[in-house]
């Protein structure tokens, strides 16, 4: 007897990660996570996983595909902002054979996702004073920049997808000004997520060779350019290298300046929780007091702002998370 599944993944720029949980006991029969770069397009990805081992095992029956994407959609087809993918939930349904694929933006996704999340998966930087129903927003850093809130309704949570990452940066201090200076020079627009990224990183650290005018080793140059955001963080975290930590310092600086603005426009008493990629790689910064002391940097607002708990998300992935809790109810 074969049995019938919910598929859901998170589509990222860079990653995919996929499940298939059984509808009758919502257990997960099967994860897995691909790279992005070895493929070709999504109907490769899914097609690969669910002709998986373990789902033949059970004789696996998609029933519901939901699908976390990083991308603005309206349900049925998304282009990613950060890879050259256009995905059509009807097309998928006819190639996959699934009967009803639906997609979802994949920080609104993870703002369902953060309220299923274990304590285990939370390291708090502020406890704040929590309000049960309030607004709850989510960052979410890695090869762009993601936001998304949620607001109680009398069922629950309703989450919704915003754009707040393209929104004008706002430097923090003089070097933040500098930096967005350097920035308009190369992009004209300049956005948080110009900023806030895989790719802001590594214009960080450019940015910071060019205003010192520092001989930077051709290793460590050549590093960057392959592996961006990873390797100025190494650079930073294991090595001590110095124009990469001040890199990383106004990276955190930034990231604690723009959740305070979205706790000043939401007052998202529910928390404010910093997910992504790139967040579970730089605890030690993040942790070090940096980033809470430009969220509290407020003026006259800074008690209000103390109110709004934050914390970082470092387990499970909550866009997945969402996207699972989204096919469960269409097949429900």
């Amino acid at each position: 007897m074969s049995e019938r599944l919910i598929l859901a993944a998170d589509i990222g720029a860079t990653n995919t990660r996929v499940l298939a949980e059984s509808v009758a006991s919502h257990a997960v029969v099967h994860e897995a996570e691909y790279e992005n770069a070895h493929r070709l397009s999504v109907v490769e990805i899914l097609s690969e996983f669910m002709t998986a081992a373990q789902i033949r095992a059970v004789g696996g029956e998609f029933v519901t595909a939901s699908l976390a994407v990083a991308g603005t959609t309206d349900g049925l087809f998304c282009r990613m902002t950060n890879r050259g993918w256009e995905i059509d939930s009807r097309d998928l349904a006819n190639r996959l054979a699934i009967p009803s694929v639906r997609l979802i933006n994949d920080v609104q996704a993870a703002a369902y996702g953060v309220g299923l999340l274990p304590p285990t998966s939370l390291v708090r930087l502020q406890a704040g004073n929590a309000v049960a129903g309030a607004p709850r927003v989510v960052i979410s850093p890695g090869s762009g920049l993601g936001v998304g809130f949620a607001v109680s309704q009398p069922a629950g949570y309703l989450a919704y997808p915003s754009e707040a990452g393209h929104a004008d940066f706002a430097p923090y201090d003089e070097l933040q000004g500098e930096l967005l200076t350097h920035l308009r020079g190369r992009f004209g627009h300049v956005s948080w997520e110009r900023v806030l990224s895989g790719p802001g990183l590594a214009s960080i650290f450019e940015f910071l060779i060019i205003r010192k005018h520092a001989t930077v080793t051709s290793d460590l140059v050549q590093d960057v350019e392959r592996r961006g955001a990873v390797a100025v963080t190494e650079a930073a975290l294991k090595s001590g290298h110095v124009l990469a930590r001040t890199a990383l310092s106004i990276f955190v600086n930034a990231y604690g300046a723009l959740a305070s603005n979205l706790a000043l426009t939401f007052a998202p008493r529910g928390g404010i929780y910093l997910a992504g990629g790139i967040t579970p790689q730089i605890i030690d910064a993040m942790r070090d007091g940096q980033f809470m002391q430009a969220f509290s940097a407020k003026g006259r607002f800074s008690e209000q702002v103390a109110q709004i708990p934050v914390c970082m998300v470092l387990g499970k992935n909550p866009n997945l998370l969402g996207a699972a809790m989204i096919g469960r109810y269409f097949a429900s």
